[in-house]
């Protein structure tokens, strides 16, 4: 009986991390509600501040750097030249209500 209770438990404690996923915010409900914005640096900025904003915008910015500095030696010029061009594309189409960056700063919603 002792078995079948901790197979039981590991089921369960196995589901609920795997479930974790769905639960986690995902990029575009955090723009939709002005947790997070486009910076005018090319990386998604912060604008509410919580452990899962914080880490989305890690794993983002992450992958954007990576995306911006295989563009960078690609062309053989900055990663911050790429990153400025990706800014102004990203602030270009974001979304009516998304909130994006001005050059001062401040948050702004489209």
């Amino acid at each position: 009986m002792k078995s079948l209770s901790k197979i039981v438990t590991l089921l369960c404690v196995t589901s609920l991390l795997w479930c974790s996923n769905a639960w986690a915010l995902t990029l575009q409900q955090a723009k939709s509600s002005g947790w997070v914005g486009e910076q005018t640096n090319g990386y998604l900025g912060i604008v509410i501040d919580t452990q899962e904003v914080q880490a989305l915008v890690l794993s983002v910015n992450a992958k954007r750097k990576a995306h911006y500095q295989a563009i960078a030696q690609r062309n053989h010029i900055k990663i911050e030249t790429v990153a400025k061009l990706a800014a102004q594309k990203a602030i270009e189409v974001a979304e009516t209500g998304h909130l994006i960056q001005t050059p001062q700063g401040l948050w702004i919603t489209k």
